[in-house]
């Protein structure tokens, strides 16, 4: 019996340097800023990090302050690649 062929494994890419730039948010401290203001705590370097796409695990409350912040849907903070 032949063996099915795999489907290649599917990657996202994070958008949320795009996101800040259309939003003119000018730097990730800044958007640390932003999200200390709506209660969210994250170091400078952990939302780095994140939004680099260096990190596999995200916090649901980093989120929701990324979507609050930026004014976008969850689907909206990356895209398939």
């Amino acid at each position: 019996m032949p063996r099915k062929k795999s489907n290649p494994r599917r990657t996202v890419v994070w958008r949320v340097r795009v996101l800040m730039a259309e939003r003119n948010v000018r730097s990730v401290s800044e958007l640390v800023r932003r999200m200390e203001d709506i209660g969210v705590s994250i170091s400078i370097a952990q939302l780095g990090r994140l939004i680099d796409g260096k990190t596999q695990h995200w916090s649901q409350e980093v989120i929701e302050g990324l979507m609050t912040i930026l004014e976008c849907q969850v689907g909206d903070l990356w895209k398939e690649r």
